[in-house]
């Protein structure tokens, strides 16, 4: 017989990440928990709300630390950034000091925050790490990918390579000198092309501007602002020489679902030996709201 699982009720947070006013950014739910809850349930909760992205909760015997599980409407991920960014400011809107510092334990990785309380809105910023390199991709792999991007190999910046970077989730950064518009997801399999450079998700990185844009690997979500991405683009943009190391820099993202977002990005080290990336945002209140009880 199979086992039933009965919630109390849940409370939940609805927040904007990457803007200082509410309804712009990406939005996140933010699941505080002293229960149990089993994966089936968080997936469901994510569901039944339509964010990007959800957030659970869960304290240790430290109150500044707590163990993080994210979901997108699909699964749940090893890391991503604005759930992080969204999270350490909801504790600190229940601890109400000026500053504040925090730990979360993800599946596979564990990540500090520091936030800081503004005038009508938080600012939190993460340590992603070391990031890790890929070697650049070679040409048989970049067309098909490029194909399935809608882009051609006139698309990608004449000096710059694709390449593979993670600082907790591996992006494949694509940079262009086109139009970012044209971009779209043509190809049904995506997720496989990148499996094969040992990517998760593209970015592609309009190098000009800073701009960038994301997809889920169907091609039906394109994301508002990427915090898992940032670190490794930031890296990327040190690494070949196109921003200065230890200098702040924004890479924006979300206008073309009209919701702008700046994801502020400071790369600490060497050219040639990066130390660490950092990635922060304006982060806003926004609802709240609470499950009733429910049996899975």
């Amino acid at each position: 017989m199979a086992m039933t699982f009965k919630s109390h009720p849940i409370h939940y947070r609805l927040i904007d990440v990457f803007s200082k006013v509410p309804l712009a950014g990406n939005g996140l739910a933010v699941f505080m928990h002293n229960e149990p809850l089993n994966s089936e349930l968080m997936q469901k909760l994510t569901q039944e709300l339509r964010q990007y992205e959800s957030i659970f909760l869960s304290g240790t015997h430290d109150p500044t630390r707590f163990q993080a599980r994210i979901f997108t409407m699909e699964e749940e991920l090893d890391f991503a950034g604005h759930p992080i960014l969204g999270a350490a400011c909801f504790l600190h809107e229940l601890q109400n000091g000026e500053a504040c510092a925090w730990t979360f334990d993800l599946p596979n990785k564990q990540v500090q925050v520091e936030t800081v309380k503004k005038a009508g809105y938080y600012h939190a910023t993460m340590e992603q790490g070391q990031p890790q390199f890929y070697p650049p991709l070679e040409r048989s792999h970049t067309l098909e990918i490029l194909k399935a991007l809608n882009l051609s190999a006139r698309d990608i910046h004449p000096n710059l390579p694709m390449q593979v970077i993670s600082t907790g989730l591996p992006y494949l950064i694509v940079p262009v000198s086109c139009d970012l518009q044209k971009i779209c997801i043509v190809s049904r399999n995506l997720a496989e092309l990148l499996a094969s450079v040992k990517a998760k998700f593209a970015y592609i990185l309009q190098v000009s501007t800073l701009e960038g844009r994301t997809w889920d690997n169907d091609g039906r979500v394109e994301d508002i602002a990427t915090g898992s991405a940032a670190g490794p683009v930031g890296a990327y943009l040190v690494q070949h020489g196109i921003t200065a190391i230890n200098n702040q820099f924004v890479i924006n993202q979300g206008r073309f679902l009209k919701r702008p977002s700046q994801l502020f990005v400071q790369v600490s080290g060497q050219t040639n030996q990066i130390i660490s990336v950092k990635v922060g945002g304006d982060v806003c209140m926004v609802a709240r709201g609470v499950f009733d009880e429910i049996e899975t």
